[in-house]
């Protein structure tokens, strides 16, 4: 089953107080199978139950068996539900 590893997004402002706009930072990093209507777009759901609307698509190729579905350099914001959810099928 194709995945598609998806950002969500924790915007911050700015702190010294300046015009400007919303700096994002990962606030997770999720899984979602990909939607069999349109290809390369995610269903309306992550494997933790979390709407895909408002996320980011990441530009990674999870790895095959045993290997990880988020990017290295993630891992701390890696979605623990998302990775049970994953190892279970």
């Amino acid at each position: 089953m194709p995945i598609i590893v998806l950002v969500e997004p924790r915007k911050e402002m700015s702190t010294d107080f300046g015009a400007g706009k919303a700096v994002s930072f990962p606030k997770a990093v999720h899984a979602a199978p990909a939607d069999s209507d349109v290809a390369g777009d995610p269903a309306e759901l992550t494997f933790c139950g979390k709407p895909t609307a408002g996320m980011e698509p990441l530009p990674h190729m999870p790895k095959g068996p045993g290997g990880s579905w988020y990017p290295g350099g993630l891992s701390q914001y890696r979605c623990r539900d998302c990775d049970r959810a994953l190892h279970s099928l």
